[in-house]
């Protein structure tokens, strides 16, 4: 028997309701700089002279990006699935995860506790991060925003359908995935292939964040969304986390990515293919934990409540901060050679 429970917003209207002994967002409050913890997590395949490629290579642009919109910044919840019982008893499958309204909440409630923060750092590095009210500057720009949707490649779909195949197939049962937006933001999904999540652990793998070799997306990201919002780059911040059946919310991998126009045009006569993309990765990181981290952790009183999430926010920022600057340290890096 399979029990599917989408748990919305239920339990986290208050954000902090009492917990487990799982790790806690909050043990980052203190620690400003995980740059360690971020990795690389786009295509190393850097353009080539001829501009095929999946990657930018800096030494080949000319100016550096100035101009970046934050086009996208949601939370995901790909759900996982517990399975109790035998072959012989009669196995019960019971998949959990947050919903999409409450995937909104905690989206934008990270995304408030953050963006000052993060507009600071791509200030340090010479770059103006610009949000959808900075950005949306006319009728048309709106138009093309709200109406815009990510393109896949076939081998990125494919990809998804396996995975849900495995899932099924190593008896993991069906996920509920979700995906939604901060408000006043566009879902700019950058991987259908969503990763199988450890239920015990709370977590995900360390690295897939984006789908690697995904052309299509790549262009319509780096050129077509660029090119109609008149800027030199776009960034997109995406949250994994999880939730279980006690509606217990965990944090298991935060990324951001940046892509931009292919600074090399097509030979004259060259047709478009997979290999060449107008648009490209900039840059991109990941920070993904062994564990899963409590989110909505033990708090007795009000007073504990109000530090917990306070905490949070901090620990938050830090993560977040430092896998911005390890973007913006690349470009800086670049300037100088």
């Amino acid at each position: 028997m399979k029990t599917n429970r989408n748990l919305g917003i239920a339990a986290i209207t208050a954000i902090i309701i009492t917990g487990c002994s799982a790790p806690k967002l909050s043990k980052y409050a203190s620690q400003t700089d995980l740059s360690k913890k971020a990795k690389y997590d786009v295509s190393e395949v850097t353009i080539r002279d001829n501009g095929k490629g999946f990657t930018v290579d800096f030494d080949k642009m000319k100016t550096m990006p100035k101009r970046v919109a934050l086009v996208s910044f949601y939370t995901e919840d790909p759900g996982f699935t517990k399975v109790t019982g035998t072959n012989m008893t009669g196995k019960n499958f019971t998949t959990t995860n947050t919903g999409e309204a409450g995937a909104k909440m905690y989206a934008t409630y990270f995304y408030d506790a953050s963006i000052e923060n993060l507009k600071k750092s791509f200030s340090a590095n010479g770059m103006q991060l610009l949000t959808p009210s900075e950005f949306l500057t006319s009728e048309d720009k709106k138009s093309f925003y709200n109406n815009f949707v990510v393109r896949h490649s076939k081998l990125n779909k494919i990809g998804a359908a396996l995975t849900k195949f495995m899932k099924k197939a190593g008896n993991m049962g069906t996920s509920i995935e979700c995906k939604a937006p901060a408000n006043g933001f566009v879902l700019a999904d950058l991987n259908k292939n969503v990763p199988i999540a450890d239920a015990k652990k709370k977590a995900v793998k360390r690295n897939g964040g984006v789908g690697l070799f995904d052309n299509d997306m790549i262009e319509c990201l780096g050129y077509d969304l660029c090119k109609q919002l008149d800027v030199d780059a776009v960034v997109i911040v995406v949250n994994t986390q999880l939730c279980d059946k006690r509606n217990r919310h965990y944090l298991a991998a935060t990324g951001a990515y940046m892509f931009g126009p292919n600074p090399l045009p097509l030979a004259e006569g060259k047709k478009d293919n997979m290999f060449y993309s107008k648009g490209l990765f900039y840059s991109g990181y990941r920070m993904a934990f062994k564990k899963g981290l409590r989110i909505d952790a033990k708090a007795k009183t009000e007073e504990d409540k109000a530090k917990l999430e306070t905490e949070n926010k901090l620990a938050y920022n830090n993560m977040i901060v430092s896998i911005a600057n390890k973007i913006g340290g690349e470009i800086t890096e670049a300037k100088k050679n």
